[in-house]
């Protein structure tokens, strides 16, 4: 029998360890001498039963199975080690004299990473085998890195959360405390003084907007499922966006035109988070367009039964390059269109993550000169037309 080469032992400062599970005394024993010549550590079990036991004592990295065993035989194993959570993942190589299509099917139906016949081609098995056991690694370590970046990601928005909480009710304080100061003390004070406190009460104000906008990001991007759907339709949606934008475009001489859409269309949503998501469109078109621009807004309802709010600037427009990086959250500076604006770039990052959580998402047209199109897409199952639209 070909026995495993010095080139081909593990040189890893953890060894690994392999279970072999067969009632044949003598092909556990060859199995042992192969895999051990591999640089593994080798345990053995004669069938299902005192495999589990070994298995819980020690965990292994690969189990190499037979079938046909008594007490407990390989389906048997393959049933306990795919419903228990240490072992849900564990690569386990079926090697049996069966050689028909059922068992076969069955083991992988069962969870097993491979198979293999007796008798054993043993260089085609060692090599066999060291491909299973990388690759069950590989698999292990994508899952930890997934389970990790969740739980930082769950960590983070808890942290966003608890954040936003304490620093929302001493701003809010703040703004309302100084407002009254500045009243108050307006025309008694020194030259200067009630300036200032405006500029306080300006500074809180705008933290007090960022910290609701990081609120909502990271409501949304948890995950956030309203349970507060109700009717509305689109022409309602579109000029409830502009409340408190309108003064902010006059004073940049930029024209709002809201096209209304030719049919009475209704649709369900969080109405709350759908009006932000197109403000917070509006609010990116006013501030990124030329003074005198124009910013456009319109719905309508595709073939195929979506709902489409759109919100056009007269911009510079982007690079895709860079529209992929203020699609991510916390790149204002991207966000600028090759100028400084204020804000953290959470516009259309908050925009996606509230379209994603009615089950639809943001579209974005734009290039270099000609302006920016974000378009909220939701699901043609949310769309309802009245009995103006259907009748005439």
């Amino acid at each position: 029998m070909a026995r495993a080469t010095p080139e081909t032992a593990v040189t890893d400062a953890r060894r690994r360890k392999v279970l072999i599970v067969d009632d044949d005394p003598i092909l556990r024993e060859v199995l042992a001498e192969q895999l051990g010549g591999l640089g593994w550590d080798v345990a053995t079990a004669e069938n299902g039963e005192a495999a589990l036991s070994e298995l819980f004592r020690d965990l292994p990295d690969m189990a190499i199975v037979d079938i046909s065993m008594p007490k407990l035989d390989g389906f048997g194993l393959l049933r306990h080690l795919r419903q228990n959570p240490r072992t849900i993942d564990l690569p386990v190589i079926v090697c049996t004299s069966h050689n028909d299509r059922e068992p076969i099917e069955q083991a992988y139906m069962l969870g097993a990473s491979s198979f293999v016949t007796k008798p054993v081609n043993w260089p085609q098995f060692l090599h066999h085998a060291q491909f299973v056991m990388r690759n069950g690694e590989t698999e292990r370590a994508l899952r930890a890195a997934e389970a990790e970046a969740l739980a930082s990601s769950r960590m983070k928005s808890a942290m966003f959360q608890v954040l936003s909480h304490e620093l929302k009710t001493p701003l809010t304080a703040l703004i309302g405390m100084t407002d009254v100061m500045e009243k108050t003390l307006r025309g008694r004070t020194e030259p200067g003084v009630g300036q200032q406190l405006e500029h306080v009460i300006d500074a809180a104000q705008r933290l007090n907007a960022i910290v609701s906008d990081i609120m909502l990001l990271s409501k949304a991007l948890a995950g956030y499922q309203s349970g507060n759907y109700s009717t509305v339709s689109i022409t309602e949606i579109l000029d409830d966006s502009l409340s408190g934008l309108r003064t902010r475009a006059a004073d940049r001489q930029i024209r709002l035109l809201v096209r209304q859409p030719d049919e009475n269309i209704r649709f369900s949503c969080d109405i709350r988070l759908i009006r932000q998501a197109l403000a917070k469109l509006v609010d990116n078109a006013i501030k990124f367009s030329f003074d005198g621009g124009l910013v456009e807004l319109w719905g309508h309802v595709r073939s195929n039964g979506s709902i489409i709010l759109s919100v056009k600037d007269s911009g510079p427009g982007l690079t895709q390059q860079k529209l992929r990086e203020c699609l991510q959250p916390f790149v204002q500076e991207n966000l600028s269109y090759s100028r400084p604006a204020d804000g953290l770039g959470l516009g259309l990052p908050i925009a996606k993550a509230i379209c994603e959580a009615h089950g639809g998402e943001l579209v974005v047209q734009t290039s270099p000169g000609n302006g920016l199109l974000a378009a909220v897409v939701l699901p043609g199952s949310l769309a309802q037309l009245s009995a103006e639209a259907h009748h005439g």
